[in-house]
């Protein structure tokens, strides 16, 4: 995978979707976005676009994503946002396995020892606050078994509703592409965890989800 990140992977399968063409440039700085956050999109005349106004780019450069055939995926893409991209988040920063082999060793390597571990303290921290200001329901001690257990009850409701079809809304959509962030994320992070335990054991009824993931991951990257 080209990054870790769920936001970063959902914007270039969107962008993918869209066939948006467009070079990709590897950068952990994020000072030349709008809002400070990567991704974004700088095009040729020197306007730097950030990921959640994407979407309004590709529609007035004529670059739509098909029709959703789904009328409730605005619910759909919430309860993932809400629980299976935080789970993501939590394994990557929070979980001191994670964030030693991903965070702290993929995204920080670059850095002297003690700005790496600055750095490390610094987004580790804002993390764990971000998922407690977002869900207080995880609890002050930031409970990894609730964010588990959110998120195989989201991996449930997808499982049903993608059924025997090839994409989640009956084609390539927003819904699709961050699922797809998602579960490839935790497909391919060497980490191990309970939600990966499950899509990956022997006769996982979550076989469906993960041939989802790889069929796009093949179709688009």
């Amino acid at each position: 995978l080209p990054t870790f990140d769920t936001e970063c992977l959902r914007t270039l399968t969107v962008l993918k979707f869209a066939n948006y063409g467009f070079d990709i440039q590897y950068t952990n700085e994020p000072n030349g976005s709008p809002n400070g956050k990567l991704p974004y999109l700088l095009l040729p005349n020197g306007q730097a676009i950030a990921s959640n106004n994407v979407l309004k780019h590709l529609e007035q450069s004529g670059h739509t994503l098909p029709e959703s055939k789904l009328n409730s995926e605005i619910v759909y893409c919430t309860m993932v946002e809400r629980n299976l991209v935080p789970i993501v988040e939590y394994i990557m920063w929070v979980d001191s396995v994670g964030f030693e082999k991903i965070g702290n060793g993929r995204y920080l390597s670059d850095y002297p020892p003690f700005v790496r571990y600055m750095l490390g303290w610094f987004k580790s921290t804002s993390v764990a606050h971000d998922l407690r200001v977002r869900q207080p329901e995880y609890g002050a001690a930031l409970d990894g078994q609730v964010l588990y257990d959110n998120a195989i009850r989201v991996l449930d409701s997808l499982l049903v509703l993608l059924d025997d079809r090839e994409y989640l809304a009956g084609g390539p959509s927003q819904l699709d592409a961050c699922v797809f962030a998602c579960l490839n994320i935790l497909i391919e992070a060497p980490v191990e965890s309970p939600i990966r335990n499950a899509l990956l054991h022997t006769d996982s009824k979550y076989e469906p989800l993960v041939a989802f993931a790889l069929r796009v991951a093949e179709k688009y990257f």
